[in-house]
């Protein structure tokens, strides 16, 4: 992927952050988001996607018996990616 095209993707997830950030914050239970690079198997993806920050991560089952709702993979296209805080983390 090319330089221009990763400015592309990190400008759309800036956009859709900043229109729906608060929306987000409410729907998903969420302490707070980021645009970074999705994590699989412990190490950075070259994938830009919208990092949302929980105190705990918990299964589908648990969060709907909650009344939240699931992060889904993407949000207008944008892949996303769940991260625990770490203790003292505390996002702007």
């Amino acid at each position: 992927m090319s330089k221009q095209q990763k400015a592309t993707q990190i400008d759309q997830a800036k956009r859709f952050l900043k229109m729906h950030d608060d929306e987000i914050r409410k729907k998903f239970a969420v302490e707070g988001s980021a645009i970074g690079y999705k994590i699989k198997d412990g190490k950075y993806t070259d994938t830009v996607a919208l990092i949302f920050y929980v105190k705990k991560k918990k299964t589908e089952e648990e969060l709907l018996a909650e009344g939240i709702s699931p992060i889904p993979e993407k949000m207008e296209g944008i892949p996303t990616d769940v991260v625990v805080m770490s203790k003292g983390f505390q996002p702007r």
